[in-house]
């Protein structure tokens, strides 16, 4: 009962499993990582860059946010450091001393004197630099020099006396120009000097740290001051249009001033102070995160992994792989408005490489999907179907066309697929819209019915179609097709090899529509691996024999035995002897199987024989053994171990139906004789081979079938065919053993008609060998029943 309980449990379990790790998944979990780890390699070698860049000049622009307004600057067109043009310097004293008088914050002067020809203007300089003290402070530019050397342009001492300095890196660019991501601090001349627009933000300086800088703010929101609007109020005590008191002001070139323009997103030839302006503000905001490439793609690659796992239907993953899609553009847009950079390229070159990981399987599961032969899918195409659209009723059909291989050997190239293609068109003599699928010599479809009945009644008027032949290459071909079918059962693809493999096991004569065998997932793992535990079975004595008496009707006495094989499975129970006698046959350990019976049976005999119960000992050999001479010495060999006598031996060879060759069969069986064991044929009288073998195999007896014993009394055709076996058995001197009585007033007719021997339920069931022992013969008016 608790392993019942475990297989319940352990079924939906393994059904889970397999449909939540099937093969397309493993598939698409292997693009997933190789796209991931593709990515990361583009990661390392900055290939995806300027896709970023461009993104983030998409994100400036979407962002259209104002800046603080606390930072002015303060601009002049013209040259204000020209060593040979010093009167500019008059100029700029004079804004100095307006900014003063009008009571500036700071001032941050991006511009570097060098000392001119006219000393008079370099004094006016330094004592307005001087008037403003603590407040005023000289911006140092690194610049490129010739070749690859840096240069620092800085204002001398003698006008920039003991002002503080900063620096402006305009080297710190990427290779478009565009300062992205600035330090905090710089080395110059071996000190640790605040960067300009760390500055302005009023950050300390942070040895090797760096911050984004966002261009979202709006260049136009920025306010600018003429430098010359401010010289002239001065002197003429005018107003100016822009509020400066308490401000931070940057007093710089234009980008109209030759070398003094940047690149920047909202403008390419800005003024290089600009830069520092946006680093200023973006501090001051806290607009400075960065999302990196890694951990967007770390976050991409997730919730591709969790759609793939949860979607299982192909519509469902297309929709989140839409979504996942639009989260790009959203993410772009999401971070552009809270001042979040985001390296997207490599997020976006992960689903490219996954898209054309996908598209390339795809179209080589196209071309693999199609029979080149006939243009048709094949069934794995079917299979695919089945799971993308989640089929989980009706039926699967597999048609199988008989001598198949033959017929295309004798056509030429271009009509094989022509012969495939009329037969499918036979098969859409009622439905002209049913998609087949082809492989081999195996047809398949699905069919939308729950009704297993009215599939092969359906089935059954297709063959009836396909008794007319085909005309192919001129030719008039024959047509044999038979069917197999399996429902549908939450597993398609094992459905499908399922109704394959009753496809396979059908035959035009005997068993045309072949149904798959049903049961739970546990119950299908349990057969595939039923042939492996046939041999521990053997080894622990869990598959042993039982023996029914034979009685002979003239002297009602026990004259001999048949071993019956059985096995009890501790997990299982009693497995059906036919199921797993039809495992050994398939796994080819049919000869080992009849040599463990026969040397238990012969065991057994010699037992019997030495408690002085002189018996005949019967044991089934398969009809399949008998094309190779090695079951002569399979059988000599049991004999010499367990000494038995050969004479009270017989070898019931059974399903002679499926002997392939007499001749072979013949020679076999003779052998076998010549050792002095008996042969006898079991289940005469059905199967299409029975008298044929009959006569020409080497039988001292013959054993009627129980259809024909079981109803002697009651039909009168059945008590025919017994008394006229019986009277050829006369005739031809060999025994006959009437098999499968039931009825103990059935043995007065047996007797009547010339049965020698007998066994069934009437007169013992199938006997332990302990049981054996103990067994008493019969006498007329007393009969011991079903003693187990």
């Amino acid at each position: 009962m608790g392993d019942q309980r475990i297989s319940n449990l352990a079924g939906p379990i393994v059904t889970h499993g397999r449909l939540l790790f099937r093969g397309g998944l493993i598939e698409r979990l292997r693009h997933v990582l190789w796209a991931g780890l593709i990515s990361l390699a583009m990661y390392a070698v900055f290939l995806f860059q300027p896709i970023d860049q461009f993104l983030w000049l998409v994100q400036s622009r979407a962002a259209d946010r104002s800046p603080t307004g606390d930072v002015v600057f303060v601009a002049s067109d013209e040259a204000l450091n020209d060593p040979d043009v010093p009167e500019k310097r008059y100029e700029v004293a004079a804004a100095l001393d307006e900014l003063d008088r009008r009571g500036v914050g700071k001032v941050f002067l991006d511009v570097s004197f060098a000392e001119s020809g006219d000393s008079n203007a370099d004094k006016r300089l330094a004592r307005a630099i001087a008037d403003l003290g603590p407040r005023i402070t000289l911006v140092n530019r690194i610049v490129e020099g010739t070749g690859v050397d840096e240069f620092l342009r800085t204002t001398s001492p003698a006008i920039g006396g003991t002002a503080p300095h900063v620096v402006s890196d305009q080297t710190d660019r990427n290779w478009l120009g565009f300062a992205w991501e600035l330090h905090y601090a710089y080395e110059v001349n071996g000190k640790q000097v605040r960067s300009f627009g760390a500055a302005i933000a009023g950050v300390e300086a942070k040895p090797k740290a760096t911050f984004s800088v966002d261009y979202g703010f709006a260049l136009d929101r920025i306010p600018v001051l003429p430098l010359a609007t401010l010289s002239k109020s001065s002197s003429e005590g005018a107003t100016i249009p822009v509020e400066i008191t308490g401000k931070t002001i940057v007093v710089g070139h234009t980008g109209r001033v030759p070398g003094s323009q940047q690149a920047m997103p909202r403008k390419i030839d800005a003024a290089a102070s600009y830069v520092d302006i946006y680093a200023g503000e973006s501090l001051k905001a806290g607009y400075t995160g960065n999302l990196r490439g890694p951990m967007v793609l770390s976050l991409f690659a997730s919730l591709l992994l969790i759609a793939l796992l949860v979607c299982r239907p192909r519509k469902h993953r297309w929709i989140a792989y839409s979504g996942i899609a639009l989260l790009a553009p959203v993410l772009l847009f999401a971070s552009a408005k809270i001042g979040v950079r985001v390296e997207l390229s490599y997020a976006l070159g992960f689903l490219v490489v996954y898209a054309a990981f996908r598209s390339r399987m795809r179209w080589k599961r196209r071309v693999e999907m199609v029979n080149p032969d006939t243009g048709l899918p094949k069934l794995r195409a079917l299979e695919a179907r089945l799971v993308r659209d989640s089929i989980g009723n009706g039926h699967i059909v597999i048609a199988k066309i008989q001598n198949y291989e033959r017929v295309l050997k004798t056509l030429r190239a271009d009509d094989k697929g022509s012969y495939v293609l009329k037969l499918v068109d036979r098969l859409r003599a009622a439905d002209p819209n049913l998609a087949v699928y082809s492989e081999g010599h195996s047809l398949g479809w699905h069919v939308a019915s729950d009704e297993t009945d009215a599939v092969v009644e359906h089935l059954e008027g297709l063959r009836a179609i396909f008794a007319a032949p085909v005309q192919v290459g001129g030719f008039s071909v024959d047509v044999g097709i038979t069917f197999g079918v399996a429902s549908i059962e939450g597993d398609p693809p094992a459905r499908l090899a399922a109704a394959v493999a009753a496809a396979e096991e059908t035959s035009e004569a005997h068993n045309p529509i072949a149904i798959a065998e049903t049961g739970s997932e546990t119950d299908l793992l349990w057969d595939i691996s039923l042939r492996a535990r046939i041999d521990e079975a053997m080894e622990a004595g869990e598959i042993y024999c039982v023996y029914q008496p034979k009685i002979d009707l003239a002297s009602k006495s026990m004259v001999g035995v048949e071993a019956l094989v059985r096995w009890h499975d501790p997990a299982r129970g009693f497995i059906s002897p036919l199921h797993f006698i039809q495992q050994c046959e398939k796994a080819g350990r049919m000869e080992h199987l009849t040599r463990y019976v026969l040397q238990s049976a012969c065991s057994a005999g010699q037992l019997l024989h030495f408690r002085g119960r002189t018996i005949s000992m019967s044991v089934n050999i398969s009809a399949t053994l008998l094309g190779d001479m090695r079951v002569v010495g399979l059988v000599r060999n049991v004999l010499q171990a367990t000494r038995f006598d050969p004479q009270y031996l017989t070898l019931e060879i059974t399903e002679t139906a499926r002997i392939s060759d007499h001749n072979v069969a013949s020679s076999i069986l003779q052998e076998l004789r010549s050792i002095g064991v008996r042969i006898a044929m079991d289940d005469f009288g059905v199967g299409a081979a029975s008298y044929e073998a009959f006569y020409e195999l080497p039988f001292d007896e013959i054993k009627i079938d129980r259809l024909f014993i079981t109803n002697i009394a009651k039909d009168p055709k059945a008590r025919a065919i017994v008394s006229s076996i019986a009277a050829m058995g006369r005739e031809a001197r060999i025994t006959v053993v009437a098999e499968g009585l039931e009825n103990p007033q059935d043995i007065a007719l047996l007797e009547h008609v010339g049965c020698q021997q007998v066994q069934g339920f009437a007169f013992s069931r199938p006997l332990s060998l302990s049981n054996l022992l103990e067994y008493q013969d019969f006498t007329s008016d007393r009969a011991i029943a079903n003693m187990v």
